[in-house]
């Protein structure tokens, strides 16, 4: 370990708390999320279709987009500190930290972005729409997420393994977290229809896939608060 570079890196405890507490808030928020992709009023064709999917409310669709943005707003807290808990358990791997920490910022911001796109459609539009069929944002949520999703998977979980900045299976995990999103990515092959399982915007490929890293990442702010109180421990003995 680079000695001389690890005693000027400092990560205060309160940084630490509020990058663990980000992670888990912002899983709580999207598992809140998650359940009213499936709570949709019926409709029956030719009213509804592959085109139209199930038509919704307007609040249906605009309390969703909000708890994916508070999500999406504390994953991106999280993101941030990604690169210095990795500098301060070892400088040296530094870059792989950043390199994690841009790719999940960006998985925010673009994710974010989508989610914006839909909720204004939703707003805009005078009928009832379902803009995960009818606003073709399908390959911002869906493949680029899945892409941002593989690169912060395999760079965290080296640079975890590596500088021991938190448990091996935080490291073994992400790679696990990497290669689930790899699978997601050439669903944009297989078309529109959102109650497939594999299509670009399916409920498999997307909610349920997404829904796996938020817990994965609930897993990982726990261990980061636990890493705190331990180092602390250890600090008093």
């Amino acid at each position: 370990m680079n000695t001389s570079w690890h005693a000027q890196i400092q990560l205060p405890d309160t940084a630490r708390r509020w990058i663990g507490l980000a992670a888990i808030l912002g899983a709580v928020f999207a598992m809140a999320e998650l359940p009213l992709y499936f709570v949709v009023p019926a409709c029956d064709p030719p009213a509804c279709g592959v085109e139209t999917g199930s038509l919704m409310p307007d609040w249906l669709i605009l309390t969703r987009t909000l708890f994916n943005f508070l999500a999406l707003t504390m994953f991106l807290v999280f993101m941030s500190g990604v690169r210095f808990l990795i500098t301060r358990a070892d400088a040296r791997f530094e870059w792989f930290g950043a390199v994690a920490g841009i790719a999940g910022v960006a998985w925010t911001i673009v994710d974010m972005v989508a989610k914006g796109i839909e909720g204004s459609s939703a707003i805009k539009a005078v009928e009832e729409i379902d803009p995960t069929r009818t606003v073709p944002t399908y390959l911002l949520y869906g493949a680029i997420t899945h892409l941002m999703l593989v690169v912060f998977g395999i760079a965290f979980g080296y640079a975890v393994l590596r500088s021991r900045a938190l448990p091996g299976w935080v490291g073994w995990s992400s790679f696990a977290i990497a290669a689930l999103h790899l699978a997601g990515v050439p669903s944009m092959f297989f078309g529109f229809n959102s109650s497939e399982f594999y299509a670009s915007n399916g409920w498999g490929a997307v909610a349920m896939f997404n829904g796996i890293a938020a817990t994965w990442l609930a897993a990982v702010g726990v261990s980061i608060l636990r890493r705190r109180t331990s180092l602390r421990s250890a600090a008093h003995a």
